[in-house]
């Protein structure tokens, strides 16, 4: 029985393991993409945080909440990158400044 019990703890261990590995974002994005401010907001109690809608190049609209530079307006230019991960969702950020 304590076998078992050891044996099932290690289990346990390496799957936790396991996840947290798959679940880290990466240090670089794996892709960088161009895309233009359509939104800004503010986010309540964020401390500085806001939420910034970009238009991706195929039209998809995606939401960022980031720590970005006030500077950005709708109509603006953002480099956008992506973080791809295994087996979690993909995780998209500002990386960069603005672009002209």
């Amino acid at each position: 029985m304590k076998k078992q019990q050891i044996f099932g703890a290690v289990l346990v261990a390496v799957v936790l393991c396991g996840l947290w590995w798959f679940s880290r974002i990466p240090a670089k994005p794996s892709i960088t993409v161009v895309a233009e401010v359509v939104k800004l907001e503010d986010v309540p109690g964020g401390k500085g945080k806001r939420l910034i809608t970009v238009r991706l190049g195929g039209g998809q609209e995606m939401m960022i909440e980031t720590l970005a530079p006030f500077f950005f307006k709708p109509g603006y230019k953002a480099k956008v990158g992506i973080f791809e991960r295994t087996l979690f969702p993909d995780v998209y950020d500002i990386v960069s400044d603005s672009v002209d």
